[in-house]
């Protein structure tokens, strides 16, 4: 790095980086939020959609990315884990209806 230091502006980035620091104060662990840091925060987050996006075309091609391709890259990745609960697949009425219907016959046949 140069010690010529040019200040961060948001239009350097995609996401607006008012809301990136919003959602990063949410947590009660920060307090203070540098301009470098919410402006690598931010970068971060951009690099980070971009890498799921392309994954998520990668898989969808030549069809438009939906829903259902973002969740196969989350299910199939496992660098991805920590989104496995937040992009689910999706799963029909009757799939969730019978799903709980066994867990319920399980429930019932531990409880006897």
């Amino acid at each position: 790095m140069s010690g010529n230091k040019s200040p961060v502006k948001s239009r350097d980035t995609q996401l607006p980086m008012y809301r990136v620091r919003t959602i990063m104060k949410s947590s009660p662990d920060v307090e203070n939020i540098g301009q470098d840091s919410l402006y690598l925060v931010t970068r971060a987050t951009e690099l980070f959609i971009q890498h799921l996006s392309q994954q998520a075309y990668e898989m969808s091609c030549p069809e438009d990315i939906e829903y259902k391709h973002l969740a196969e890259v989350v299910q199939t990745s496992d660098n991805l884990l920590f989104l496995r609960e937040m992009l689910p697949r999706k799963i029909t009425v009757k799939q969730y209806r019978e799903i709980m219907e066994r867990k319920r016959a399980e429930a019932n046949k531990t409880a006897e």
